[in-house]
């Protein structure tokens, strides 16, 4: 019985290594792939921001503030405290896939597992509110 339980908890081990090394390999090869494949980003305009306002104000406001300070009226009780979409020194280590990411598959691939992830917005919704994030830090 236990050598059954040993066996098992070896195979799961050594499966849960495979997948995580043919991950990182897939991420590793795919990423120059696909920086090539990428398509041209559009420029950002002025009826995209105000697109990307809405949907920020409709799901981030809530706890990142309307002016993205990380000040919205759910902060307080989080722990850690949600980003501050305004600092610039911050926002520039992020690329737009970066920002994309997180907003998409939620905070816990950075390892903040209370930021919600909205597998919802795609397409033109996404880009416009990462280029609405983007913006908050631009001015400053």
């Amino acid at each position: 019985m236990i050598k059954t339980k040993v066996s098992c908890l070896l195979a799961f081990a050594g499966l849960a290594v495979a997948i995580g090394c043919s991950s990182q390999a897939q991420s590793g090869s795919s990423a120059s792939t696909s920086v090539a494949a990428a398509p041209a980003k559009a420029a950002v305009t002025p009826a995209m921001l105000d697109q990307g306002r809405a949907i920020y104000k409709a799901n981030c406001a809530a706890c990142h503030g309307d002016g993205g300070k990380g000040d919205g009226p759910a902060a307080g009780a989080l722990k850690p405290p949600p980003r501050d979409h305004t600092d610039p020194v911050y926002m520039k280590t992020l690329t737009d896939k970066n920002l994309a990411d997180v907003i998409v598959m939620g905070g816990a691939i950075k390892g903040k597992p209370l930021m919600p992830s909205h597998p919802q917005l795609r397409g033109g919704e996404l880009d416009s509110l990462v280029a609405f994030v983007r913006s908050l830090s631009a001015g400053h």
